[in-house]
């Protein structure tokens, strides 16, 4: 609703005029009345009205002045000029000063209504020029905010486009220091308790961050600060050349460490990556942030790791723990799906222990999980372990972790909900081990068969399935294989004329020399020998 503010020395009719206004044009608001022109220009910020009703003769400031100055220092108000002197003179000057109106004093009420009913159009018009004009304002903002930080990320991505350098002005980014050093701020997410975590944004948290490192970058240096995921942030810092000012980089990622830590209870870790010498090097810088970045495995997290105190770190290589492998390998096949999760956590914290390579620790991470997607791969049970991801995709995340509580803990998710899988695929066949075993060596004896492959179909340890086997039958695996393989040729010899040779191959001998010595081992009788005798003819 627009608002006016009226200007008069007579109180009585600032009064008559406000209640004519109040009771006849409830499209209209007061805001506020003036004695003269003095008092009005003290009011207009206070009441900010959108039309002035002036007379024209007044003490101190008379209208004619005072529409100059609105003119001048408010140029969207609009005047109305009342005068009880019908001097053209005054109304030549009013209008010549752009008064929307010259009334005269009294004015007809339904001239000066004419009037408002037009200044309403206008005013309304004006209004959505302005909304319209503030929309674009802040699209045009908005599409800045997003030009910038496609240009920051592609330089530290090492992408950038010359046509995206010649943006650098309009987007609002300059670099006056001939040298740039990247510094990469990572949340320690075991800084945050999980309930913290889960019932914020996390991408508030990148967003203190941001603004927190910001606020930090000392006059003497240029900073432009991103964020690059939820929990990461990247300030790429511009400043003078020279050993003293990268040094100064490091004590401003510390104080950055401090004063976080101090004041929110939250720790980052922050990789500084070497200085570049020019803006298209950046992307090194950000490489190496990166790479250091990886020593919070190594070196544990609320700490600034520098690229050159880290590069010589990497060398020995990371040992296998033994046993620990071992029993988490029993845990994830048998399907102990709490056991497998803490014997995967076991083990990759002692992976991380051994090793001062990060680049190790990782390569002997995803060797595990290749190592159990085969397996899940033979199960047939990748889809319902990993959902529609991709291994790659696994493998990938888990590189990106450089926490060594995050990495144990993924790893030790992963791994526990493959063994959940197996658990469950277990529990949907509702029938004991060895008799899963008995029926796929019933079907398929005729081909090559182990007892790794066969502890492989119900989701068992080889050794394991091996002790289950010959607790059940009171045999072995092998023993029981090879006589059902030996039964099988003896119906083939008694009940057909096929040859050996083709017998011992349909039976799931190898080779006729070794069907020959089983069989004679088991029967006391060469194959041809058994056929004559139980057939009474001669062998073909």
């Amino acid at each position: 609703m627009p608002t006016i503010l009226i200007v008069d020395d007579e109180s009585i009719f600032r009064r008559g005029l406000e209640h004519m206004l109040a009771e006849l044009s409830p499209d209209w608001t007061v805001s506020g009345t003036a004695r003269d022109g003095v008092e009005a220009l003290e009011r207009m910020e206070a009441c900010l009205p959108d039309v002035v009703i002036t007379d024209i003769r007044m003490p101190r400031m008379d209208g004619i002045q005072l529409q100059s100055i609105i003119k001048e220092q408010y140029p969207r108000v609009r005047c109305i000029v009342m005068s009880g002197y019908s001097d053209f003179a005054y109304a030549r000057e009013s209008l010549k000063m752009g008064a929307k109106d010259y009334l005269m004093k009294p004015p007809e009420w339904e001239e000066l209504f004419g009037t408002l009913s037009k200044l309403k159009e206008e005013w309304l018009e004006e209004s959505v020029r302005r909304q319209e004009s503030a929309e674009g304002d802040r699209e045009e903002k908005q599409v800045r905010l997003q030009l910038r930080q496609h240009i920051l990320s592609s330089l530290v991505a090492g992408t950038v486009q010359e046509e995206e350098l010649e943006l650098l002005d309009r987007v609002g980014l300059s670099f006056p220091y001939p040298s740039w050093t990247c510094c990469v701020v990572h949340l320690d997410r075991d800084s945050v308790t999980a309930g913290r975590y889960s019932l914020a944004d996390p991408s508030l948290f990148a967003l203190f961050i941001s603004q927190f490192v910001q606020e930090l970058i000392p006059p003497r240096m240029r900073g432009e600060v991103f964020i690059a995921g939820d929990s990461k942030v990247v300030a790429l810092l511009n400043h003078e050349a020279g050993e003293p000012e990268h040094e100064e980089v490091v004590r401003l990622a510390k104080r950055v460490c401090h004063q976080i830590r101090t004041l929110s209870s939250l720790t980052v870790t922050i990789g500084v990556g070497g200085a570049a010498g020019d803006l298209e090097s950046a992307a090194r810088s950000f490489a190496e942030a990166e790479m250091a970045l990886l020593y919070r495995l190594v070196q544990g997290g609320d700490r600034v790791l520098a690229y050159e105190a880290t590069a010589g770190h990497a060398g020995r290589k990371a040992e296998l723990p033994g046993s620990d492998w071992r029993l988490l390998e029993e845990a994830l096949l048998e399907g102990r799906t709490a056991d497998a999760g803490a014997a995967a956590r076991q083990w990759a914290g002692e992976l991380v222990s051994r090793s001062a390579d990060p680049g190790a620790i990782q390569q002997q991470v995803c060797k595990t999980v290749l190592h159990f997607y085969e397996a899940a791969v033979r199960r047939d049970c990748v889809q319902a372990w990993l959902g529609a991801k991709e291994v790659k995709q696994v493998l990938a995340e888990l590189c990106s972790i450089s926490s060594r509580t995050e990495l144990t803990e993924a790893f030790g998710g992963i791994l526990g909900r493959l063994a959940a899988v197996l658990s469950s695929r277990r529990a949907d066949a509702a029938v004991h081990p060895v008799d899963g075993v008995l029926a796929y060596i019933r079907e398929h004896y005729a081909e090559p068969i182990t007892l790794s492959g066969a502890a492989e179909k119900v989701y068992l340890n080889p050794s394991y399935l091996s002790t289950l086997f010959k607790s059940r039958l009171g045999v072995s695996f092998i023993e029981y294989l090879t006589n059902l393989r030996v039964e099988e040729a003896k119906k083939r010899l008694l009940y057909s004329r096929e040859k050996i040779a083709s017998i011992a191959e349909a039976s799931g001998f190898s080779n006729i020399r070794h069907f020959n010595r089983v069989f004679k081992s088991a029967t006391g009788l060469t194959p041809l020998e058994f056929r004559k005798e139980r057939r009474g003819e001669d062998p073909l």
